[in-house]
């Protein structure tokens, strides 16, 4: 089960199409600066994203710098790109440059700061760093921002954010906001079942833990959260049928290791 901020990558959550549909006609370095959103879909910069973004998706040894350089160069080609900078920042996260990753994630709310995708991944990267309440602040902008179509994620990443900042009873508050947008939300689904569970509220726990096998397929953190619920319901023959669920699906598991039988 995904316990980690649900990251809507630039790579997929960002129509490269859309970047393009106000398409000015002016061609020179100057004037794409000055009116860095709109751009050609077949200008040098958009060519080296879709380039970029092709190395990313094939994933394959070495396309991860390949894939920098091209973006590099879109910023060459115009250095107040946005959606540039924000890929730019992506690659140089995963690579573990984290100040060069800052840098630009600063740089594209610089040059676009209304675009929901480019807040949305700059507030992943403050959660991931720890500034939990600037990254919730942006979240929040996010949900506010009638262009997101998916509020219910960036509710879903505020709530998976106050958790790591221990902030539960903000969490909850998050998780729901989530869940009633869409009832379906595997992580938050989640994400409530763990809390009760870990406040011995059983009973809530097990219904969250119902929804969410309504929606994926059980996995090992699931199967022992059913263990442990039924167990502390006093259910001990269902708890049983977790258990051997558990042990044959996913032997030598973390989630197995947690139970002491």
């Amino acid at each position: 089960m995904i316990l980690k901020i649900l990251f809507l990558s630039l790579v997929f959550s960002l129509g490269l199409s859309s970047c393009a549909k106000n398409a000015t006609t002016r061609s020179d370095n100057n004037n794409r600066s000055e009116n860095s959103q709109q751009v050609l879909k077949g200008s040098p910069e958009m060519a080296n994203i879709d380039l970029g973004v092709g190395y990313l998706k094939r994933g394959k040894k070495g396309d991860l710098d390949i894939a920098l350089e091209k973006f590099k160069k879109a910023v060459g080609y115009n250095p107040k790109f946005a959606l540039a900078h924000s890929m730019l920042a992506n690659v140089y996260d995963r690579k573990g440059l984290f100040d060069s990753a800052k840098k630009h994630y600063e740089l594209s709310m610089k040059y676009n700061n209304n675009n929901p995708d480019i807040i949305n991944n700059y507030a992943n990267f403050l959660c991931q760093r720890g500034s939990y309440d600037l990254a919730v602040e942006r979240y929040m902008q996010v949900v506010q921002n009638p262009q997101y179509k998916s509020p219910a994620y960036a509710y879903e990443n505020a709530g998976v954010c106050s958790v790591s900042d221990n902030k539960i009873d903000k969490a909850e508050e998050f998780f729901r906001s989530a869940l009633k947008l869409n009832q379906k939300q595997p992580n938050s689904l989640y994400q409530m079942m763990q809390i009760n569970l870990n406040k011995k509220q059983y009973f809530k726990a097990l219904a969250f833990l119902q929804r969410l096998e309504q929606v994926v397929k059980p996995s090992s953190e699931m199967l022992a959260a059913g263990y442990k619920i039924e167990k502390g319901l006093d259910h001990n023959d269902l708890a049983k049928i977790y258990l051997t669920k558990l042990k044959k699906n996913f032997p030598g598991s973390e989630s197995l290791k947690t139970i002491n039988e």
